[in-house]
């Protein structure tokens, strides 16, 4: 079938809308993108660098010649530091009373070293620094320690002929000295002992029947001069009766044949008279180193005791206890002690007191105090009230 061309005349085309949209901005767009792109790049590279810089910063080395202790850190590592410092931490220290030493360690001597917070210091510490540990220190336990070492550096003195001077641990001056500047006395590894010379006990025989026997056996710090003063008999009678050629060579647990019947006790004949006649007293006689309580001037316990050094005199007098204490710590001019047991004060601060740091008893050794054994320290204690009369001879 023949079909006309003109029978679906071609549709007249619509006039286009204009673009009312400016090229320019077409253009900007794919920048916008880009820029968008680099602005978030930019912000995460800037975080990764805030979080490398903190931590290189929380990481960075000891500045340049800075010491600690006599180490040279500066330039090294935190960590390496702190593994030196903790490895001068863990060092023993040598206690020393010239030519001879022993060794032991901070924690025998009551020392912790604060290994971070004196890492905090070197952290923050300018070039060309010399710091010093930070260090903590229990004093008791120092004074337990060397109480022990007291056994092996303690000379005995000995009543001989010629009599020969000893040599004892003056434990609360080395105390009052760690107690002033620990990290300076122990920085180097190094603590001088504080020692005194130590005169012999004067002979105390009071010529009691040599027939008798009496065993002894040996205690820690112990020296045969004073056992034979504890028991009022010559020291030759007991080297003779034990046939023994050194009276040095005495070991703990020791057992000793004394020519006594028992421990020495003064007599109403023998004893000085009391300070008062009634109620309690008490009286110290510096010559004899021995304390006496009276009751309605009736004598009823007796021991020796230590009283002041001939430089640092026991005060004489008569005096009253006006204070008591359980325990107290104890300083005066170069020295310190703590926590020392039954303390009766009885002038200023002059007292009555346990002594755990020597067992000297029998001769001068303190520096004015009255010492006893601690256990008779307590019965003073117990026994005596504040009020009691107390009289130095």
């Amino acid at each position: 079938m023949y079909q006309n061309q003109y029978s679906n005349p071609p549709r007249p085309q619509q006039p286009r809308k204009p673009n009312n949209r400016p090229a320019s901005r077409r253009r900007w767009l794919p920048w916008l993108v880009v820029g968008g792109i680099g602005a978030v790049g930019a912000a995460v590279f800037a975080f990764i660098g805030v979080l490398l810089l903190v931590g290189l910063l929380g990481n960075r080395g000891v500045a340049s010649g800075v010491s600690i202790a006599g180490l040279s850190v500066g330039g090294q590592s935190v960590e390496a530091a702190r593994t030196q410092l903790k490895q001068w931490a863990a060092r023993p220290v040598t206690v020393t009373d010239g030519s001879r030493s022993w060794q032991v360690s901070l924690a025998d001597l009551g020392v912790t070293v604060d290994v971070e917070g004196t890492i905090t210091e070197l952290k923050n510490a300018p070039a060309q620094s010399n710091l010093m540990p930070r260090m903590n220190i229990d004093l008791v336990t120092t004074q337990n320690t060397l109480v022990g070492l007291s056994q092996q550096v303690n000379i005995a003195a000995v009543p001989d002929t010629p009599p020969q001077q000893g040599r004892s641990m003056e434990i609360p001056v080395t105390l009052s000295r760690l107690q002033a500047d620990a990290d300076g006395e122990l920085v180097d590894g190094i603590l001088e002992l504080d020692m005194i010379v130590v005169d012999p006990p004067p002979s105390d025989s009071r010529g009691l029947d040599s027939s008798a026997r009496v065993t002894h056996i040996v205690e820690a710090g112990q020296e045969l001069a004073l056992i034979a003063r504890q028991y009022g008999v010559e020291m030759d009678d007991i080297l003779a009766l034990n046939d023994i050629s050194d009276p040095d060579l005495l070991y703990i647990g020791q057992e000793l044949l004394i020519p006594a019947a028992g421990i020495y006790e003064p007599t109403a004949e023998t004893a000085p008279a009391a300070p008062t006649s009634s109620g309690k007293s008490i009286l110290v006689s510096t010559d004899d180193q021995r304390i006496y309580a009276y009751e309605d001037g009736r004598l009823v316990h007796s021991h020796l005791t230590s009283t002041g050094r001939y430089e640092t005199p026991t005060v004489l007098g008569d005096y009253k206890i006006y204070v008591k204490y359980l325990a107290d710590d104890m300083s005066g001019p170069g020295y310190f002690l703590p926590q020392v047991p039954y303390t009766m004060y009885f002038y200023q601060g002059y007292g009555i007191h346990g002594t755990y740091w020597h067992n000297s008893f029998g001769r001068r050794m303190s520096h004015g105090c009255v010492n006893l054994p601690t256990e008779e320290a307590k019965w003073f204690f117990d026994w005596a009230s504040v009020g009691t009369p107390v009289r130095v001879v």
